[in-house]
């Protein structure tokens, strides 16, 4: 490992739910994080076990390794997954014949061998942990074994030479769960992805009310209809159209909740789309919404980090350690999560206001150029893997 640089990294996703090269958030996550590590060393190698898609260009240099992935009945498919951890190990030992400077693994139940084989090599490790895994699979999908997928998440925490979370929920859950500290440090974004449009602020004949997501129940997308619908019907706002990229269990019901509302003819619906396609949908959008209901929010909200480096000024739910991230009032406008007149009164200020959305849209693109960015993020997690990991980007 030459003085400055990373060597040797291997980079670890043993999820069959996160297609690296797939076009869900946490694709993008993952994506990200590589290109970060591939800019800081000479080597790096991916193990993963779900794909979806080719290597971008970006990550050429990347050694790609496929793991299994089981499917079958949940039993049958929790013990196949444990077999699967144990063959990650014996590929990960023969990655590192000549020695790894970083194992950064990002958390999925049953993983833990890999983090345990750098534990025994003396490799520095780094485990990422996005969600509170094993409640997730108990509460929405089907956890059989719950005492085993929480003994090998409390091995994997304690191996880890560093653990840390994307927010301060998950990071205390992980603490509570393996008896460890588990830092935080929240989502980035890729600013360079986003070209903000140049011409805000601007005076529109029709503006566009922008979402991106999924479409689950949780997005709060009730709320952000009946906010487009009464800036439509505003007199002090321009005709209003909404825009809402992405699919999901929600869309179609969204959509026609929009019809009904008196948005009908106004809504453009895209359907899935690749990541890559995502900036020149927001150019389109003069006001970004993230609606989150009120509840247990412990993601960190890359939607809103991407929506900032896109320069479109924002209306969000105040969740997720949001205010301690984003200034309010100058960088975006925050409101309580589920106060639909909240939200609706933002959206209208918004559309009615060309000035405001310009200031705001530009001193998002700046916060998430300047605070936001994922060459920040990961920093700050090779800053707390030890002090010869900080600050090696080339």
């Amino acid at each position: 490992m030459t003085a400055g640089r990373l060597g040797r990294v291997a980079f670890v996703c043993t999820d069959p739910g996160v297609p690296v090269f797939g076009r869900k958030g946490s694709s993008a996550h993952a994506r990200a994080v590589l290109a970060e590590l591939v800019r800081r060393a000479d080597e790096v190698h991916l193990l993963a076990a779900r794909f979806d898609g080719q290597v971008p260009a970006g990550l050429a240099r990347v050694r790609v390794h496929e793991l299994p992935r089981p499917r079958g009945e949940p039993a049958a498919r929790e013990r196949a997954l444990v077999t699967a951890d144990a063959v990650l190990a014996e590929r990960l030992d023969q990655v590192g014949t000549e020695g790894l400077d970083l194992v950064y693994q990002r958390y999925a139940l049953w993983s833990c061998d890999g983090l345990e084989l750098a534990e025994r090599r003396g490799w520095q490790s780094v485990l990422e942990i996005n969600a509170p895994l094993v409640d997730e699979q108990a509460d929405h999908r089907n956890l059989v074994d719950r005492d085993r997928a929480v003994a090998r998440t409390v091995r994997a925490v304690r191996a880890a030479t560093t653990a840390y979370a994307v927010s301060d929920p998950v990071a205390a859950w992980a603490a509570d769960l393996a008896g460890r500290p588990v830092a935080t440090v929240p989502n980035g974004v890729d600013a360079g992805r986003f070209a903000p449009r140049a011409e805000l602020p601007r005076q529109v004949e029709d503006l566009t009310i922008g979402f991106v997501g999924t479409f689950k129940p949780w997005h709060g997308l009730d709320n952000l209809v009946a906010a487009a619908a009464a800036a439509h019907a505003s007199p002090s706002c321009p005709p209003v159209r909404l825009l809402l990229v992405g699919d999901g269990p929600e869309l179609a019901r969204v959509s026609a909740r929009a019809a009904r509302a008196g948005l009908g003819g106004r809504v453009e619906c895209t359907g899935s789309v690749d990541p890559d396609d995502v900036p020149a949908l927001l150019r389109r959008v003069d006001v970004a919404v993230a609606p989150y209901p009120p509840g247990e929010h412990y993601f960190s909200p890359l939607k809103v980090f991407e929506y900032l480096a896109a320069g479109v000024p924002v209306v969000a739910s105040d969740v997720a350690g949001l205010a301690g991230l984003v200034r309010a009032g100058e960088e975006a406008l925050l409101v309580p999560a589920g106060d639909g007149p909240a939200l609706a009164a933002a959206v209208e200020r918004l559309c009615a206001d060309a000035a405001l959305r310009g200031r705001l849209g530009a001193a998002g693109r700046l916060a998430a150029e300047r605070r936001l960015g994922w060459a920040t993020v990961v920093d700050r997690v090779l800053a707390l893997a030890g002090p010869g990991q900080a600050g090696r980007a080339a």
